[in-house]
């Protein structure tokens, strides 16, 4: 997944099918379903929701019939409690290097990675997933 801010392909997984589950348009929703809906390896996806489920977010129903609702309303689930369960705690992040090549006193990008991390992380703690299903609906 190209992008400049750097989101695990678990995390987009994980957003895009607790959205997917709050607008509800089925009363619950299998992982091949999830899966086929957004062209992902179900595989990849159930490691996904087991996550979910033990954070809380998601509830597991079993059987036949089954498949995953979710545990909270969607004004109480925020993006940031996905990204957690799912990746852990958000990350303070000042250099793009996994071994800084400068000192931070230095740092050319230091000033915009610090900025669009506290942006990025804003973003995710003030976000609910009502917040985003209502957006979807405003397009």
């Amino acid at each position: 997944m190209p992008s400049i801010l750097h989101i695990s392909e678990a995390v987009a997984l994980g957003i895009h099918a607790c959205n997917i589950i709050s607008e509800g348009k089925e009363s619950k929703y299998s992982t091949p379903k999830l899966a086929e809906m957004l062209q992902a390896s179900a595989a990849h996806l159930s490691k996904v929701m087991r996550r979910l489920v033990v954070a809380g977010i998601m509830e597991s129903v079993p059987g036949p019939n089954g498949g995953f609702v979710l545990a909270k309303a969607p004004e109480e689930i925020y993006l940031l409690d996905i990204y957690q369960a799912i990746d852990g705690p958000f990350p303070d992040v000042c250099c793009m290097f996994k071994k800084p090549i400068c000192n931070y006193s230095r740092c050319i990008l230091k000033n915009f990675i610090i900025d669009e991390n506290e942006r990025a992380r804003n973003y995710f703690s003030t976000t609910t997933l009502k917040h985003i299903t209502n957006q979807q609906g405003e397009k």
